[in-house]
């Protein structure tokens, strides 16, 4: 049947949703659709990289009326033959904050996408997919257990490592802060123990890792806790700040709040109360499903099918392996790809994958074949990445060759191409045109990876020369505005105070991002030194209205001053 959006399934009304095929759900989303009435056909893949769906479901002899399949973070899996079910298929992202990069690929392989993170929709949808939800994650029915009889005051779960440097900072900076009351830091806690936690506490901090609304605010919520979390803008559309969460943009204002509601335990309970009934009202299981539902019967017929179907499935089997989240060997990817048509994109990732794996010999000769190419027939996709895939190489002359094509006949003109860092540099700077910052999740290795984003171009310069200042400059001031790169930032600005002390703003900067990380006695000592360099400068009056412009608590400026 067609609409004006294009091809939609029948039946499509939720009504004739009988039997959904479920595949690595939670059991609890399992029990809320049997609850709605579904008959559900669930499936746990065995954590191999490929999952033939339809040859499962003649297994089982089913015929679902919907396929959802829930991201999985402990084993992921690509569902192969997806093109031959004629039912609605939806996926689901749990984790686009970290798996953006993959899951934007492996979304043409379906119908409906949906995310748990409203911000990271446009990135989704990045490689065509069109149609991408927002669908936030849910919390749990748990009985609310009265505030004066809660054992524990603070309380964190979650792993505290070297790995997780500005989380170590968080706990470290609370254990101070709330020595007389105590922090409850428990590491690893199966779920059942994890909330008879929450239960018996009454303020969970929260931290993010890349600004994401996370399950620790869900759970806690759920338990009737005040959850301390930090700004995030989507936030505030799933619990009201100030009334049934509350909300820090630093370490500052984050020990400011715990010790409001040290002193004022009733408003706390109150606000923890608020919380636990908008899980009851709008965030269980049971609404999740109905939103599920109503997309599946809504939903046109957007997937890949045929060769396409074949080609976003290597596609993602290739990006989910440069990310390291599946293991797959290069002779089964490069069959893959070479069963499928040619295209812009096929011939992108094998480039990809052959640096991956070290193969230089074939990446040589396809970067000959690129050149050897009319310069009016060359794709610009495929020359930026044969110019990246030559800097790996350290071939100069092939890296500016092929982005000289790139860039012909654009309004800027590719001039001062003389050595590797011009390159780099040059593709920076389209890549932050093209609002490729930085692939966040993603842990770039530069003797594997071919450069993808801004910051991966920079990062190869400062591997490099970790004394390029200028690169070091333009990095810093690209993550300055994404969250959770505080800790990143504040190695690169004190990099850059060593060499340019006479910079306030500098100090400044590295002060912020100091409390942004939880280092509340070194940022307020950097900036002390940054107030130092100005006044010396007669710019005492900048500084402080550079410094009120990013405080609009007056929490930082109070502590400077005091």
């Amino acid at each position: 049947m067609a609409n004006a959006f294009g091809t939609v399934y029948i039946p499509i009304m939720m009504s004739d949703i009988h039997t959904l095929c479920l595949v690595d759900g939670q059991p609890e989303l399992e029990q809320a659709f049997v609850r709605a009435g579904i008959e559900v056909v669930s499936f746990r893949t065995p954590g191999t990289p490929f999952f033939d769906l339809p040859a499962a479901l003649d297994r089982s002899g089913t015929s679902p009326d919907m396929v959802l399949q829930v991201e999985h973070m402990a084993g992921r899996t690509i569902l192969t033959g997806l093109d031959q079910l004629d039912v609605p298929l939806l996926f689901w992202c749990i984790d686009p904050h970290l798996n953006a990069h993959w899951h934007s690929v492996y979304a043409r392989c379906f119908d409906v996408v949906c995310s748990t993170q409203k911000a990271w929709i446009p990135r989704l949808a990045e490689h065509g997919a069109s149609d991408v939800r927002w669908l936030p994650w849910y919390g749990h029915r748990e009985p609310f257990v009265d505030w004066t009889g809660r054992g524990h005051d603070v309380s964190f779960v979650g792993r505290v490592n070297d790995q997780r440097p500005t989380r170590k900072w968080m706990i470290e900076f609370l254990q101070k802060a709330v020595a007389g009351q105590g922090l409850t830091l428990k590491q690893a806690l199966a779920f059942p123990d994890m909330m008879a936690l929450y239960r018996d506490s009454r303020v969970i901090p929260n931290e993010s890792i890349f600004g994401e609304v996370n399950f620790r605010l869900f759970e806690g919520a759920s338990c009737g806790c005040l959850v301390l979390g930090q700004t995030i803008e989507e936030q505030a559309e799933l619990f009201e700040p100030g009334r049934e969460m509350d909300t820090y943009s630093h370490v500052l204002e984050l020990g400011e709040k715990v010790a409001i509601y040290h002193t004022n335990p009733r408003l706390a309970g109150i606000m923890g109360r608020a919380a636990h009934a908008r899980i009851a009202a709008e965030h269980l299981p049971d609404h999740r499903v109905v939103q599920l539902l109503e997309y599946g019967a809504n939903a046109s017929k957007n997937r890949a099918t045929g060769h396409d179907a074949a080609k976003w499935t290597a596609l993602t089997a290739c990006a989910m392996v440069e990310a390291g989240v599946v293991r797959v060997g290069s002779a089964t990817l490069f069959s893959k790809l070479a069963a499928v048509p040619q295209d812009v994109d096929v011939v992108a990732m094998a480039f990809r994958m052959q640096a991956l794996f070290g193969d230089r010999a074939a990446l040589r000769r396809n970067i000959a074949t690129v050149l050897a190419r009319p310069a009016s027939k060359s794709d610009p996709i495929v020359c930026r990445t044969a110019s990246l895939a030559a800097v790996q190489m350290d071939d100069v002359d092939a890296a500016r060759a092929c982005a000289f094509r790139f860039f012909a006949g654009q309004d800027e003109p590719c001039e001062g191409l003389h050595s590797m860092r011009d390159v780099l540099m040059r593709w920076a700077r389209e890549f932050v045109c093209q609002g490729r910052v930085v692939r966040q999740g993603l842990s770039f290795d530069a003797d594997r990876h071919i450069p993808g984003s801004a910051a991966e171009c920079l990062l190869v310069i400062l591997a490099r020369n970790p004394d390029d200042q200028p690169a070091n400059r333009l990095l810093e001031s690209l993550l300055r505005p994404l969250p959770g790169f505080e800790q990143t930032r504040v190695g690169l600005l004190s990099s850059l105070t060593l060499s340019q002390r006479d910079d306030w703003r500098l100090d400044l900067a590295l002060g912020l991002a100091n409390l942004g990380a939880y280092r509340r006695q070194s940022g307020l000592e950097e900036l002390r030194l940054g107030l130092e360099c100005a006044v010396s400068q007669g710019q005492e009056t900048e500084f402080w209205h550079t410094l009120m412009e990013q405080d609009p608590s007056g929490l930082i400026l109070a502590a400077l001053t005091a």
